[in-house]
C-alpha cells in the first residue's frame, strides 16, 4: 500500500494539491485499535497502514477525494459503522449490506463506499438501490485512482465539492451542451427580483446548492434537503422546480435549463436516490402547462 500510495500522492500533488492539503495527518495506534475492537474484527492490512498515514479527510474541506466522496476520519467511520448495524438489524442484510462492510468514505447523499473486512475488497453501498463491487482491496482502489490520474482521463474541480472525477463524456458534447446565445447568460431570474432587476444565481457543487445575490452568497441548500423535483414551463421553454421541507428558506427553487451551469444541476439531479433519468428526459420534451413530478423522496 505504501509504495502505491506514494506515487498516488505525488500525482495528486500535482495535479490535484487541494486533496493532499484535506487529508489528516495519521490516526494513532490506539484509536486503530479501539475501532477494531467496537467492531469486533481486525481491519485489512492495506486500509490499516492508510489510516496510520492519513486519518481521513477534514471534514472543513471542499473538496472530495474521489468522485463525489470524502475519506472519513475514524470518528465518522465508527458512526457509520453503528448506521449500518442498525439498518442492517431493522431491515435485514438483504436489504442493506453483508455484515462485514465498514465504511470508509461518504458522499453526503447517502452512499458509502465500504471496505469488506473479510475479503478486504471494496465496494460501494448505495442507499435504496443495489450495491456495487468497486476493487478486489483497498489498495487496488488506490491503484485504479492512480491510472486514472496518470491517464489523464479525470477533471478536478475544487469549488465543486468533488473529488477526482472519471471523465465520462467527450468534451465536444460538454461544449455542446453549455452552448447557448447572449440571452442565455443569465443563469436564473428570482421570484424576489428587486427595483433594479437583480437576480438570483446559483452554484451546484457535490454537496450543495449555493445561492448567490450578484457576487453575495445568500445561503445554501444540501441536495439531501430536497423533497420533490418538478418540470413545468415559462414563457414556453422547461422549467425545474426544487422544493423543500416546509419551513424552509426557501421552500422553492425555479430554474431554467437553459442556464450556463446547466449541466452541472442536470448532474447532481441524477444523483439523487431513485432518479429516474428517462422519466425526467420526456418531461423535458413535452414540457406543457401541466407541471410533472419527476421525483420525490
Amino acid at each position: 500500500m505504501k509504495k502505491i500510495w506514494s506515487k498516488l500522492e505525488g500525482e495528486l500533488t500535482a495535479k490535484a494539491s487541494a486533496i493532499i492539503e484535506s487529508l489528516n495527518p495519521g490516526a494513532e495506534e490506539p484509536e486503530i485499535e479501539a475501532l477494531e475492537e467496537n467492531i469486533g474484527q481486525e481491519l485489512p492490512t492495506d486500509y490499516r497502514d492508510f489510516l496510520l498515514t492519513h486519518n481521513g479527510q477534514s471534514q472543513e474541506s471542499n473538496p472530495g477525494f474521489f468522485d463525489m466522496f470524502s475519506l472519513m476520519p475514524l470518528e465518522l467511520v465508527q458512526e457509520s459503522w453503528e448506521e449500518l448495524e442498525t439498518l442492517r438489524d431493522d431491515s435485514g442484510e438483504e436489504n442493506s449490506c453483508p455484515g462485514d462492510w465498514l465504511p470508509f468514505a461518504e458522499d453526503g447523499s447517502g452512499d458509502l463506499l465500504c471496505v469488506e473486512l473479510e475479503s478486504g475488497g471494496v465496494s460501494k453501498f448505495i442507499n435504496d438501490d443495489s450495491n456495487e463491487e468497486i476493487a478486489d482491496s483497498f489498495e487496488e482502489w488506490l491503484t485504479d485512482i492512480y491510472a486514472t490520474l496518470i491517464n489523464s482521463e479525470f477533471t478536478f474541480d475544487p469549488s465543486s465539492g468533488c473529488g477526482i472525477e472519471p471523465k465520462v463524456q467527450e468534451e465536444e458534447e460538454e461544449d455542446e451542451s453549455t452552448a447557448g446565445s447572449e440571452e442565455d447568460d443569465v443563469v436564473m431570474n428570482s421570484d424576489d427580483e428587486d427595483e433594479e432587476g437583480s437576480s438570483l444565481t446559483y452554484n451546484f457543487t457535490a454537496k450543495l446548492i449555493e445561492i448567490f445575490e450578484g457576487e453575495e452568497k445568500m445561503g445554501s441548500v444540501p441536495w439531501g434537503d430536497l423533497t420533490r423535483v418538478r418540470v413545468s414551463s415559462y414563457a414556453g421553454e422547461p422549467l425545474i422546480s426544487l422544493n423543500l421541507p416546509e419551513g424552509s428558506d426557501p421552500e422553492e427553487i425555479e430554474l431554467s435549463t437553459h442556464m450556463p451551469n446547466a449541466k452541472d444541476l442536470f448532474k447532481y439531479l441524477g444523483k439523487l436516490k431513485g432518479w429516474d433519468e428517462d422519466a425526467f428526459q420526456e418531461a423535458l420534451s413535452g414540457a406543457g402547462e401541466d407541471e410533472v413530478v419527476v421525483w420525490q423522496r
